[in-house]
């Protein structure tokens, strides 16, 4: 008799998401390697552009982790985000 041991294990549905916004600051040696590189690498990506996918839309921009968490630091540092509090059912203000 055979008996699975442990749980088959089920691959997510990979999801796709826009490229992250954020254009590096390089100089021209770099931007000519960047775009001879990652043009061969993702063809589909734009090579002036960071080259992970978004993860999070700010003010309708996409943004990868890295280069959301500074968006969204300098932000809060300039005072544009203001910290959203929820109350909860059946307690007073």
């Amino acid at each position: 008799m055979i008996r699975p041991v442990k749980p088959v294990f089920v691959k997510p549905a990979r999801v796709v998401t826009p490229q992250c916004c954020i254009e590096p600051d390089d100089n021209d040696r770099m931007r000519l390697w960047r775009q001879e590189r990652y043009r061969q690498l993702r063809p589909d990506f734009d090579p002036q552009k960071c080259q992970r996918e978004s993860v999070v839309e700010i003010d309708g921009k996409h943004y990868c982790g890295s280069h959301a968490g500074k968006v969204a630091l300098n932000k809060w540092l300039s005072g544009d985000l203001v910290e959203k509090t929820t109350q909860q059912k059946g307690t007073a203000p």
